[in-house]
C-alpha cells in the first residue's frame, strides 16, 4: 500500500516536471520567435508591414519575421528578393528595409536606439531620435536628429541621402561630416585603400523608385527637399522610359516571330518545335539591355584620335535585346552575356578590395578617351545606381542602359551629379 502510493506521488511529480519543462521550453521558442513581442508595452523597435519574405535572426536561430513583433538587441533582420519590411522605431518613427536588405539591432532602449545596416538600404523618417539614435554602416556612424535619410551600403561603396534636417556621420577615418537636406554623402575607397568621401548636391534622379515611393508617402512629405511634383515628374519620365523599351522589344519580338513563321512554313517539325521552344521562354527570366554612347557624337573634338571609329554613326552599340538570366545574377553578368552573343569587345577588371568589377571598355572606347570626366554608366529603370554593376542583382523584367558619358559624370546621359 504504501509503495504503491510512493509510485502515485512520484508520476504526479514526475507529471509536474514534465509539464514545467515544456512550459519553459514553449516560453523559450516564444521568446526567441517573438510570439508574445504583441504585448510588450516597452518594446522600442517593433515590425510593421512585411511585403513577401523577411527573416529575423535571434539567439543563431532564423525564422520567417512577422508583423507587430517587438525586436531584441542582436536581432539581424534580412528581407528577400522584392521584399519590404517595415519598423516603427519608439512609436513615432518609420524605417523601411528595402529587398536583400540586412540591418542588425544593437541597442534597443528607450533613449538609445542603436543600428548597424549590414547590407543593402534603408529609408528613414525620424521625427523624433530621442537623445541618442545611431546607425553604422560600412564602418562609418549616422548620429540621428529629427531627419528624413536614406543609407544604402553596397559592397564597395556606401552613401547617404539627406531629404529633410541634417545628419552627422562619423567616419572610419576619424573625421566628420554633415549632410545637409539636399545632399549626398558618396563613400568609398581609393585604390591604395584610402577613405574616399564627399558631400555633394543631391539630384531627384539620384533617387529609386523605393525611395521615391517612400519619400511620396513619409509623414514629413511636406517638407523635403524635392516636391512631389519634381518625385512625379522623375516617376513619370522613367516610366515612358521603360515603355520605350518595351515597345522597341516587341517590335524586334514580332519580327523574328515572323521571320520564324515563314523560315518554318514549309516545315511542320519545325513549327512545333517553335512553338514548343516559346512555351518555354516564358518561364525564364528575362531583362533587356542596350549599349549606347551617343553623347561621344557631340564631343568628337575630345575624342582620342583613332576612337571615331568604334562610334557608330548613330551612336548605337547594341540595340534593346532580350537577355535570359538566373536568380542571382547581376547587370555585370548580362553584360557579358550580351557582348558575347553581339561579338562586342569588353574589358573590365576585379578589385579585392571593392569584391567588385569594374567595367573599363566596351566596344574599345575607355575611360577618358573623350575627356577628363569620360567613362561607362550604368543605368536600371531609369536610375543609375552608386555602386558597381556586379553588386545589382536583377528582377525580371529589369531594363538595363549602359551610357558612355563625356561631362559631368553622367550630367550629360541624365546622370545625378552635375
Amino acid at each position: 500500500m504504501e509503495s504503491r502510493k510512493r509510485r502515485k506521488i512520484s508520476n504526479i511529480i514526475m507529471a509536474i516536471l514534465i509539464a514545467v519543462i515544456v512550459f519553459c521550453g514553449i516560453m523559450a521558442v516564444g521568446n526567441i520567435r517573438g510570439w508574445f513581442g504583441g504585448s510588450d508595452p516597452d518594446s522600442q523597435i517593433r515590425t510593421g508591414q512585411i511585403v513577401g519574405v523577411a527573416n529575423v535572426e535571434r539567439s543563431g536561430i532564423g525564422y520567417g519575421l512577422k508583423e507587430n513583433v517587438a525586436l531584441q538587441p542582436q536581432d539581424i533582420i534580412e528581407t528577400k528578393i522584392d521584399s519590404t519590411a517595415e519598423m516603427e522605431i519608439a512609436r513615432k518613427n518609420q524605417m523601411v528595409l528595402n529587398r536583400e536588405t540586412e540591418l542588425s539591432v544593437l541597442s534597443a532602449e528607450k533613449e538609445k536606439i542603436h543600428l548597424e545596416l549590414l547590407a543593402g538600404e534603408i529609408f528613414a523618417d525620424i521625427p523624433d531620435a530621442g537623445k541618442s539614435f545611431t546607425v553604422d554602416f560600412s564602418g562609418n556612424t549616422a548620429q540621428i536628429t529629427g531627419t528624413v535619410f536614406s543609407i544604402s551600403s553596397q559592397q564597395g561603396s556606401a552613401s547617404l541621402n539627406v531629404l529633410e534636417g541634417e545628419v552627422q556621420v562619423d567616419l572610419e577615418d576619424g573625421t566628420e561630416k554633415t549632410v545637409k537636406a539636399g545632399e549626398i554623402l558618396s563613400i568609398a575607397h581609393n585604390s591604395d585603400g584610402k577613405l574616399a568621401a564627399e558631400v555633394s548636391e543631391l539630384q531627384v534622379s539620384a533617387l529609386n523608385d523605393f525611395l521615391i515611393e517612400h519619400a511620396k508617402s513619409c509623414k514629413a512629405a511636406d517638407d523635403l527637399c524635392f516636391t512631389a511634383e519634381e518625385l512625379q515628374k522623375t516617376v513619370k519620365q522613367r516610366t515612358a522610359e521603360k515603355e520605350k523599351i518595351q515597345q522597341e522589344v516587341a517590335q524586334q519580338a514580332e519580327a523574328i516571330r515572323t521571320e520564324a513563321a515563314s523560315k518554318a512554313a514549309n516545315s511542320e517539325t519545325d513549327q512545333n518545335k517553335n512553338t514548343a521552344d516559346t512555351g518555354q521562354s516564358k518561364a525564364v527570366k528575362s531583362c533587356t539591355i542596350s549599349i549606347r554612347c551617343d553623347s561621344i557624337l557631340n564631343n568628337m573634338n575630345k575624342l582620342e584620335s583613332g576612337k571615331n571609329r568604334y562610334v557608330p554613326a548613330n551612336g548605337c552599340i547594341l540595340a534593346t535585346s532580350t537577355v535570359e538570366f538566373k536568380e542571382g545574377e547581376t547587370v555585370f553578368d548580362v553584360l557579358k552575356r550580351a557582348c558575347s552573343y553581339a561579338g562586342i569587345q569588353l574589358e573590365y577588371s576585379y578589385t579585392p578590395m571593392y569584391g567588385s568589377y569594374y567595367v573599363e571598355g566596351i566596344n574599345h572606347l575607355y575611360e577618358f578617351d573623350c575627356g577628363n570626366e569620360s567613362g561607362w554608366m550604368y543605368q536600371v529603370n531609369g536610375w543609375f545606381p552608386n555602386y558597381g554593376c556586379s553588386g545589382y542583382t536583377l528582377k525580371n523584367g529589369d531594363s538595363i542602359v549602359w551610357k558612355y558619358t563625356c561631362k559631368g559624370l553622367g550630367a550629360d546621359v541624365g546622370g545625378s551629379v552635375r
